[in-house]
């Protein structure tokens, strides 16, 4: 039995209320040390780059916390099992430094882990089964935040083992938060168990400020790809006070382009990510002037830090073209549009403001700084290569008929050849039908007949899909957290679409809409998908098109 569902094209859910944990309302930003310096942090370092994030105004913006990752400590603890700083690196010690960066009117972020052993390292000591002690001292040094590592978990022998359920389990950072919440500081927590194991958003986000939701970002562009894949169901668990953390800013690094570091930074802006600069911002010499401008775009960092804390949503994907379309709600009954060009070519698009809801609305383009006036109906955009526009929608108009849906069309009652099977779920999985369509390759097709369109050409479909394929082992290649899959209408061209995570396991559908050609008039239509290369495709929940 097919179960309701909601078939407004842009669907905006109510925020549950923060958990009594949560020491931040917006997104957390700042400044973490590992992204250029890695585990080889010093005194110096740390106290320069403060005196910098004060002195470029960029603290002024926002960006207060001054976080010393791995690397600051020495191997043995003390008599009372206390950790302790490296004195030849920080000479001064923890509390002095805290208090060097309390008087600069910034916040001191601290690193430990969830393990044996520090990340980085083979014998740095973690807070595993010291965690009390740690707290304590987190605290006394002045701490404001945490970010609590996963390594060395499940062995003081394997410094990462992802398939571990050691590894996996939420229970080290569940102590770790219970802990913290028990000393008499406010210390904002930040957990970075890299997103692995299931429903990650959902045991997270009641007991920390932000939790990273992949593996480690690195110095190139598709590696922007590969995590804003991952971060998109985590709507679910984005609100005030628990943000999904897409890990440092590599702005600065001169590792993108300057499009492509304001796409990196307005991709993790709408979906309302920690901001962490990792740049050196003390080396001037390093980090390009232009780079500086985009991290101080205040309007940008508007929709960030917006008191709603509403995560965006990928609305529509062209993977054969390379773009797609975002949309937010923000504060005072505004939205954030996204346009984001993922080629490294020009190219104009068209945008039709009905699909997210909008019949017209006064727009403001936040990288041009230029307000453009009243927006109606569909418009043409020309994009950069790596550009993505970004807009604020006020004083909005919906329109009288939204896209509606014209009657869910389940995988279990078409017509499966191949490899591709039905596969029924538990209860409450695999909505809206409870059933999904597996095992699907470019040799086998799940194909449905006498789909109805009033009037013929391109439709809009709602595909309820299951992708989980997290791309953890493969970060570092060309792991992309997406599924490819195939849709042809009426023996048309099989057009090919990139779907990205859906859930927190492999149970948890999500809805990507889509523009198909082919259609013609009438209850007579038929729609086949299948898989792509040598992958399998999501598992296929259902369609419903929209008129």
């Amino acid at each position: 039995m097919i179960q309701p569902r909601l078939t407004s094209v842009l669907l905006f859910v109510a925020a549950p209320v923060a958990a009594t944990l949560h020491k931040q309302s917006t997104p957390p930003m700042g400044w973490n040390s590992y992204n250029y310096y890695n585990c080889d942090p010093s005194e110096e370092i740390i106290k320069n780059t403060a005196e910098a994030l004060v002195n470029s105004g960029l603290a002024a913006l926002g960006y207060d916390y001054v976080t010393t990752d791995c690397g600051w400590m020495t191997r043995d603890r003390d008599g009372d099992g206390r950790l302790q700083w490296n004195e030849t690196l920080f000479p001064s010690g923890g509390k002095a430094l805290g208090t060097y960066i309390h008087d600069l009117g910034l916040k001191f972020g601290l690193y430990s882990g969830a393990g044996y052993y520090q990340c980085g390292s083979v014998d740095l000591p973690a807070s595993l089964g010291y965690e009390e002690i740690d707290a304590q001292s987190f605290a006394d040094w002045g701490g404001d935040s945490l970010k609590y590592d996963n390594c060395y978990s499940s062995s003081p022998d394997v410094m990462v083992n992802n398939s571990s359920p050691i590894s996996q389990s939420p229970v080290r950072h569940q102590k770790m938060a219970a802990v913290l919440d028990s000393v008499d500081r406010d210390i904002a927590y930040y957990i970075c168990q890299w997103g692995i194991g299931y429903n990650v958003g959902e045991w997270a986000s009641p007991i920390s400020n932000a939790w990273r939701i992949s593996n480690d970002i690195y110095n190139s562009w598709r590696s922007i790809w590969r995590i804003t894949n991952e971060v998109i169901p985590y709507w679910r668990h984005t609100r005030v006070g628990a943000f999904a953390d897409m890990d440092m800013l590599i702005i600065g690094l001169n590792a993108l382009s300057p499009e492509e570091e304001r796409f990196h930074f307005s991709m993790w802006a709408i979906n309302k990510s920690p901001l962490k600069i990792g740049a050196p911002l003390a080396e001037s010499a390093i980090v390009p002037a232009e780079s500086l401008d985009i991290l101080s775009n205040r309007e940008v960092i508007a929709i960030n830090q917006d008191s709603l804390s509403k995560q965006a949503r990928l609305i529509l994907r062209y993977t054969e073209e390379e773009w797609d379309l975002w949309a937010g709600e923000l504060s005072d009954s505004r939205m954030v549009l996204g346009i984001a060009n993922w080629k490294n070519e020009t190219q104009t698009v068209s945008v039709d403001l009905t699909v997210v809801g909008v019949q017209e609305a006064n727009a403001r383009d936040v990288w041009a700084h230029e307000d453009l006036g009243r927006l109606r109906g569909a418009g043409t955009w020309y994009l950069k290569g790596h550009e993505m526009k970004l807009l604020v929608l006020s004083e909005i108009a919906k329109p009288p008929l939204a896209p509606n849906g014209t009657g869910f069309h389940a995988a279990e009652n078409a017509t499966l050849s191949g490899s591709a099977v039905v596969e029924s779920c538990a209860e409450d999985k695999c909505l809206p039908a409870g059933s999904r369509a597996r095992y699907i390759t470019s040799d086998s097709t799940v194909t449905f007949e006498g789909i109805a369109s009033n009037g013929e050409g391109t439709k809009l479909l709602g595909v309820d899909f299951i992708n989980y394929e997290i791309a953890t082992d493969s970060a570092w290649q060309w792991g992309s957290n997406t599924r490819n899959m195939t849709v042809a209408v009426n023996g048309g061209r099989a057009k090919r679409w990139a779907f990205p995570i859906s859930g927190g396991d492999w149970a948890e559908a999500d809805r990507m809409f889509i523009e198909v050609d082919g259609f013609v008039d009438g209850d007579v239509n038929t729609v086949s998908f299948a898989g792509f290369g040598d992958s399998y495709a999501p598992d296929l929940v259902g369609f419903e098109v929209f008129e």
